[in-house]
C-alpha cells in the first residue's frame, strides 16, 4: 500500500522514502500562506519529482468548474485533478467528471461517504481511458461518527478491481493503526497529514518504554507548569 503526504510542507516530507505521492485539498490551501496553485506547484516541482500529486476544483457552476479543471490541467497534465462526488446542493458532479474522462485526464474523485456514491462514482469513469484513477473513500471521518468504514473500503475494493489504473484511497487517517487496518482491507492508498507522519518515528517502539516516556512528560508537565496539589 502506497503512502501519501496530506498537506503542505511538502519539502519537509519529500526526502522520506515511505512518501511516494502527495494530496491536497481547499481547507488545507485555505490556511497555507501560498493560495495559488501554479505557485505552489511550481516551487515544489522539484520535490515532487514525479511522484502523484492532487489538486482540488470548488466552484459548483459548472462552466466555472470545468474551467477550473482546465486550470488544473494547463499547469501539468500528469495532476490528478480532485473533484467531489457531489456539489455543495448534493448533486452529483456528472458533468465534471464525464467531461475529465472524455479527455482521460488523472482524476482523484473525492468526498465519497457513502456506498450509493461509490457507486455512482463507478458507473461514471468505469470506462475512463486515463492512466490514473483514485478513488477518494473519506473512512477517517465516516469513523468518526461511530460508523465503522470497513464495508465502505472493501465494497470500492471489489467493485473498482477490474477498473484498470484505478486505486482505492483511505482519506483521513488519524492513527498509525489505521494504515495496517486500510492495508488488511486492500486499500491502495491512504493519505498521512503531518501529525501521523511524525508517528510513524515512533513505530518498533515497546510499549513498555512508550509507559516510561509518558510518565516523563507527566512529570516533565508538572514540574515545568509549577503544579501544586494543597498549597
Amino acid at each position: 500500500m502506497e503512502l501519501y503526504y496530506d498537506g503542505m510542507n511538502i519539502d519537509k516530507y519529500a526526502r522520506d522514502p515511505m512518501i511516494v505521492g502527495f494530496t491536497t485539498n481547499c481547507s488545507i490551501f485555505s490556511t497555507s500562506p501560498v493560495k495559488n496553485y501554479r505557485e505552489f506547484y511550481q516551487a515544489n516541482k522539484e520535490s515532487f519529482c514525479e511522484r502523484s500529486v492532487s489538486f482540488q476544483i470548488w466552484e459548483d457552476d459548472k462552466d466555472n468548474a470545468i474551467q477550473q479543471i482546465k486550470d488544473i490541467y494547463e499547469i501539468d497534465p500528469s495532476i490528478h485533478i480532485k473533484i467531489p462526488i457531489i456539489n455543495t446542493k448534493g448533486e452529483w458532479n456528472t458533468e465534471l467528471l464525464q467531461f475529465a474522462v472524455n479527455r482521460s485526464m488523472n482524476i482523484n474523485v473525492t468526498a465519497i461517504y457513502t456506498i450509493e456514491q461509490i457507486d455512482r462514482a463507478y458507473e461514471l469513469v468505469k470506462n475512463s481511458s486515463s492512466r490514473s484513477l483514485i478513488i477518494s473513500v473519506f473512512a477517517g471521518p465516516i469513523s468518526d461518527i461511530g460508523v465503522d468504514p470497513s464495508p465502505f473500503i472493501t465494497h470500492a475494493v471489489e467493485l473498482f478491481k477490474n477498473v484498470p489504473s484505478s486505486k482505492i484511497l483511505w482519506a483521513g487517517c488519524r492513527e498509525i493503526y489505521t494504515v495496517e487496518r486500510a492495508k488488511q482491507l486492500g486499500c491502495h492508498i491512504i493519505t498521512i497529514p503531518d501529525g501521523v507522519i511524525e508517528k510513524l518515528l515512533l513505530k518498533g517502539t515497546t510499549l513498555e518504554q512508550l509507559s516510561i516516556d509518558r510518565v516523563k512528560k507527566f512529570n516533565g508537565d508538572a514540574v515545568k507548569g509549577n503544579l501544586t496539589i494543597l498549597s
